[in-house]
């Protein structure tokens, strides 16, 4: 279940509107909005951390499980090319993979 359809169960459950909701916890009805509609993919820490109170429920209730696998899944696919493309690359391409990564992480 989506972030938007389990802040709404709750909503339902409780007998309160979305936009009272979004009053309640002081962010604007659009943020709702935009999630229903796709636009917000998810909701700042912040936000989750009002909803998590104001439902009695932990934050990590409104996160999506499927999101986090696929997330993972999807950087085990990366890793994957990035090993695959190194066994054809010569020494020199590998030596600046090493440069670029080592700048990135600070060592």
């Amino acid at each position: 279940m989506e972030t938007y359809e389990k802040i709404k169960e709750l909503c339902d459950e409780s007998g309160e509107n979305m936009s009272a909701l979004a009053a309640h916890i002081g962010v604007g009805a659009s943020v709702f909005t935009e999630l229903k509609k796709g636009r917000t993919k998810q909701l700042s820490v912040s936000t989750l951390n009002k909803l998590a109170e104001h439902f009695g429920v932990p934050a990590s209730y409104f996160l999506d499980e499927e999101s986090a696998e696929d997330k993972q899944e999807e950087l085990f696919r990366k890793r994957k090319l990035l090993f695959d493309l190194s066994g054809k690359a010569s020494s020199e391409d590998l030596d600046r993979i090493i440069k670029i990564v080592d700048a990135f992480i600070g060592d």
